[in-house]
């Protein structure tokens, strides 16, 4: 496992000496029953966090995590450019829990029994709940594409995709290869069937066609050559109607190619071939290519389908507002599992996680929740090699006021870029440890409106603190 020494400090000396100088215990890990069971350890460790803080320690919790490793999505796309260190991208996963917090050591979940308010885990342990978060994510499903996870994990291999592989060491660069190895012929970025997680946030193929330009104007790439984007769907953004139009003009603008109604189901490392279907007909076709990224296609989690938990596309099925699950009420569903008409992004998680935070602790006192998510998502889109542009947007296709600022590029484009390589890697450290609420405030948590009639239990502060209607 890759950490840094500041990760090591922050992420496993703390349970051991937690007590020593508080007389606070840490949360026991053999209980059968917890007041607070999260299923996730990425966005749902920040939660368990959060949550802890603003209960003063009330609430018994236990986060059940299956994996070491965090991957910090939104940071992909400059960690491709080496902009970023792997330290700063590949985060452990026990960073974003305090010491308090009971967690699972990596035994993750294998049945859920909501009727019985009961998880399974993988070595057989039962555990009760009273409130459960699902913030697994969406599973991702390498095996539909045939022989892909083998050249993918392959050094020398020119096949790429939007995660490193877990069994990389930390020499290993050849997430950098995409970008910068590629010289003449055929390359192809495969974008899979939505759902799956990466929507726009892994959509690297503009920052591409700079680098390859650039490299070609100056004799490093051969001019033969072309760059395809394998489009199984209609849309770029499912969601958002300026966004979608916004890639599709600037492909169109950049003559990058694009095929429509296709997706990758084989590579062939040792021929370098891809194997297409026609998502309509069926039929297949083998083409040879020099280069090929494909963003991680997703299955839903046996685990969630199972139980009952989903909707028909594999997503849990919760109240879009307030993320409460639609049948039970004592689940809440937080970030891209959740089945909710956004662009699924870490930043939206964010924006789940206060409303989640609010509902649970109104849940476990009986009152009703008056905390509603508004669809907010804000992605970053890489326009060239030193510029940048979000897209940022609400439900009912609703842009944000900031939606697609400065996507024309130029210098203000180049500010901000400059703003997220310097300044955001370490910002995702601190919402970890917990130093920020995070977005929207970051040093004020995010509180919400009361229903008419409920007074504010802040006591003389309470005119002071009035609760915020939600806003970004």
């Amino acid at each position: 496992m890759l950490i840094s020494g500041m990760q090591l400090r922050h992420s496993l000396t703390p349970r051991y000496f937690a007590g020593v100088f508080n007389k606070r215990k840490p949360t026991k890990k053999d209980l059968d029953h917890y007041d607070v069971v999260i299923i996730g350890c990425n966005l749902g460790g920040v939660l368990s966090r959060q949550l802890d803080k603003v209960s003063h320690g009330k609430y018994k919790t236990m986060v059940v995590l299956d994996q070491n490793i965090n991957q910090i999505t939104p940071i992909r796309q400059i960690y491709e450019q080496q902009k970023t260190a792997k330290t700063d991208f590949l985060l452990n996963a026990k960073l974003s829990l305090n010491m308090f917090t009971a967690h699972s050591d990596q035994v993750g979940c294998q049945t859920i029994l909501p009727e019985e308010n009961a998880i399974i885990l993988r070595n057989g342990r039962r555990i009760g709940y009273g409130q459960l978060v699902v913030a697994m994510g969406q599973q991702v499903n390498y095996d539909s594409i045939k022989g892909f996870e083998d050249a993918w994990q392959d050094f020398d291999s020119p096949v790429f995709t939007n995660l490193d592989h877990p069994s990389w060491r930390s020499s290993n660069h050849k997430y950098t290869r995409w970008h910068y190895n590629f010289n003449h012929g055929e390359a192809y970025f495969c974008i899979p069937q939505f759902p799956f997680s990466g929507e726009v946030e892994s959509y690297n193929f503009l920052l591409s066609q700079r680098i390859w330009e650039w490299q070609t104007a100056n004799g490093r790439q051969s001019p033969i050559k072309r760059l395809t984007i394998i489009q199984p769907n209609e849309r770029f953004v499912q969601y958002n109607d300026s966004g979608d139009q916004f890639f599709k003009e600037e492909i169109k603008r950049r003559n990058i190619n694009v095929e429509y109604g296709l997706k990758l189901v084989e590579v062939n490392k040792q021929q370098n071939t891809a194997t297409f279907e026609d998502v309509k007909t069926g039929s297949r076709q083998t083409r040879p290519f020099n280069h090929l990224y494909a963003v991680a296609p997703t299955k839903p989690h046996d685990q969630l389908v199972k139980a009952g938990l989903t909707t028909q596309k594999g997503l849990l099925d919760v109240n879009i507002k307030t993320l409460q699950h639609n049948k039970y009420k004592n689940i809440f569903g937080l970030g891209d599992v959740n089945d909710v008409p956004t662009t699924n992004c870490f930043w939206a998680g964010f924006h789940q996680l206060h409303v989640v935070r609010n509902n649970i602790e109104r849940n476990i006192a009986g009152k009703s929740l008056n905390a509603e998510y508004d669809g907010y998502s804000k992605v970053p889109i890489l326009l060239g090699q030193n510029t940048l542009t979000f897209l940022c947007h609400k439900y009912n296709n609703e842009n944000a006021w900031h939606n697609l600022y400065f996507s024309n590029g130029g210098f203000l484009a180049a500010l901000r870029y400059y703003n997220w390589c310097k300044n955001f890697k370490k910002a995702f450290i601190d919402i970890y440890l917990e130093k920020n609420w995070g977005p929207p405030y970051y040093k004020i948590k995010k509180s919400f409106k009361l229903p008419e009639g409920e007074s504010n239990d802040h006591g003389f502060l309470a005119k002071f603190l009035p609760g915020k209607k939600e806003a970004h």
